[in-house]
């Protein structure tokens, strides 16, 4: 199958040095925009740079609290995610279409299909991750796995406090759309491409990938449940020579947990009950049919042919 419309003798950076300046891209970016969020939240809240630091590291629940997360991940994510894509298509002297296949018609059936395998892999991925956080690990590794799930949880609840519907669409953009349009574009847009280069056989490019997605997002207890989409979504990709399909499933998968999580929040109010997001995707009733229809889901999209 082609990698959409590259080949590595006329890019030149489609290899392993071409992965290690991607990833210098998106440490050097993580730094700056790291900076210039702070700099400019302190000029929009009125605050020294000192105090937007620690509402960022120690969320209070304030309202600025809330608004300086949710702003910072925004420039954030676009500097350490966006730019490095960007500059890296511009180095291959290529166009975004040459790693995206955007160009290619959409298909409304396989969308369908990517749909309902981003819905249901939320308890899939769930049961993973409370499996994970089961096993009796060393103490050492427990207690690393815990400070850094406490740390990240943390920062997305506070992202996630959401009371109003503006909120909800401004989540969705920053927590759903971002991320799957520009991790897409990196992960499998770039990352896939330079695995395929590399690796004779595409099963361990897709491997390849999916490790470096999952390392990625710093989270030991997610890591399997991560890898597991890394590697669906990269073969989507690849099965279908675009990101379209890949992009949406990410989409969806991201943005029910959002609208659950306004949902839950919704419902405290009205009801006083909280709810675990977790009480819902492990609920047996819940998790065995939403396996099922993955499992069909995935092999319904991946039967269908290119041209289909």
């Amino acid at each position: 199958m082609n990698s959409f419309n590259l080949t590595s003798s006329k890019n030149i950076f489609l290899n392993i040095w071409g992965l290690v300046i991607l990833l210098v891209f998106i440490l050097l970016f993580q730094i700056v925009g790291y900076g210039i969020s702070l700099y400019v939240l302190a000029k929009g809240f009125h605050i020294s740079i000192e105090e937007v630091k620690s509402l960022m590291m120690h969320p209070d629940g304030t309202a600025m609290a809330i608004n300086i997360g949710r702003i910072s991940n925004l420039i954030q994510f676009f500097f350490y995610m966006g730019i490095p894509g960007i500059l890296f298509v511009l180095f291959n002297r290529a166009k975004f279409n040459d790693f995206g296949g955007y160009n290619q018609k959409i298909k409304g059936r396989n969308l369908l299909w990517g749909a309902l395998i981003g819905a249901t892999a939320l308890p899939v991925i769930s049961v993973i991750v409370a499996l994970m956080k089961q096993f009796p690990w060393p103490a050492g590794i427990e207690n690393f796995a815990n400070k850094m799930e406490y740390g990240r949880t943390h920062l997305f609840e506070n992202l996630l406090d959401m009371q109003t519907y503006p909120e909800l669409i401004f989540c969705i953009f920053i927590l759903a759309f971002m991320p799957a349009v520009l991790e897409e574009f990196v992960f499998r847009g770039i990352i896939l491409k330079i695995g395929l280069n590399q690796f004779a056989k595409p099963r361990k490019a897709l491997i390849f990938q999916a490790i470096v997605f999952a390392a990625m997002h710093f989270s030991f207890y997610e890591f399997p449940g991560i890898l597991l989409m890394g590697a669906l979504l990269g073969y989507i990709s690849y099965k279908f020579n675009n990101l379209w399909y890949n992009t949406f499933t990410h989409f969806i998968f991201n943005g029910i947990t959002i609208v659950i999580h306004f949902a839950i929040l919704r419902n405290f109010e009205k009801a006083g009950v909280m709810f675990e997001i977790e009480q819902i995707f492990n609920n047996f009733f819940v998790a065995i049919p939403a396996s099922i229809i993955f499992g069909y889901s995935i092999y319904q999209l991946t039967k269908l042919k290119n041209d289909e």
